[in-house]
């Protein structure tokens, strides 16, 4: 009785052994999900994602046609991403006990997003600690739930996604609107504060980015009503969201 009680505590061990890797490697997970989600890891494989997968730096994550994705990492923060989007979790560092050592970078290659900002960046005096990039511009943030999205010309030959139909009219480039909260909006060596309500636009890398009025076809980030009840403060991120379309 007393070996096979040892053989199961062995097991046990091995098994959480075997299992604590994945869970301290996870930076974050799919809190919600309607429709195809996959990520493409640092080693090239590539994986279909489902709701509680996690999510690590190196993932180039992409939702499909019709689908709409919730990310949400360690820091309470919150990513939704619009149909035909794609990111990669370039960093990401959270350690409740060393706020000094924070850092996420997002990088949105296409589509668009909503962010809902965690303990990163808030916390602790460095106010670079968080970081979107698209296409042409940085955004930093200051507690912030904003949006960006990132249209881009069609190539030669294609069409245009239905999901994206309402920007043909639009010139290409970065939107960034804010819900809630400031962010800084950077290129071309400037600095451009927008607070609630505002819409900021960057067309090039090399030249700042400016305020515009809000366009009345700019697309949202709305994703089922089930998404609803997650996007919204918690007790580590009250204060802020972002959202983000980069077409």
């Amino acid at each position: 009785m007393q070996v096979g009680t040892w053989r199961l505590a062995a097991r046990t061990i091995c098994a959480l052994v075997l299992y604590t890797p994945l869970v301290v490697s996870a930076q974050g997970m799919v809190q919600h999900l309607s429709g195809t989600l996959s990520a493409q890891r640092a080693d090239g494989t590539v994986r279909v994602l489902a709701e509680r997968s996690a999510v690590s730096v190196g993932d180039v994550i992409s939702t499909e046609r019709d689908s709409y994705a919730q990310l949400r990492f360690t820091d309470g923060g919150q990513v939704t991403l619009r149909p035909n989007t794609q990111v990669k979790i370039e960093q990401y560092a959270y350690d409740e006990g060393r706020p000094r050592s924070d850092n996420f970078a997002l990088q949105l290659f296409k589509g668009g997003l909503r962010a809902l900002t965690g303990l990163i960046g808030k916390r602790s005096s460095n106010r670079d600690a968080y970081r979107m990039v698209t296409s042409t511009a940085t955004i930093g943030i200051r507690g912030t739930d904003y949006s960006v999205l990132d249209i881009k010309p069609p190539a030669p030959g294609q069409f245009t996604p239905k999901e994206m139909l309402p920007t043909e009219s639009l010139p290409p480039g970065v939107y960034v609107t804010v819900i809630d909260g400031q962010i800084v909006f950077v290129s071309g060596n400037t600095q451009q504060p927008v607070g609630v309500g505002q819409v900021a636009f960057s067309n090039s890398i090399n030249l700042p980015p400016k305020l515009i009025p809000p366009p009345p076809n700019l697309p949202q980030v709305t994703p089922p009503p089930g998404f609803g009840q997650a996007l919204g403060p918690t007790a580590l991120n009250a204060g802020a969201s972002q959202e983000c379309i980069v077409q």
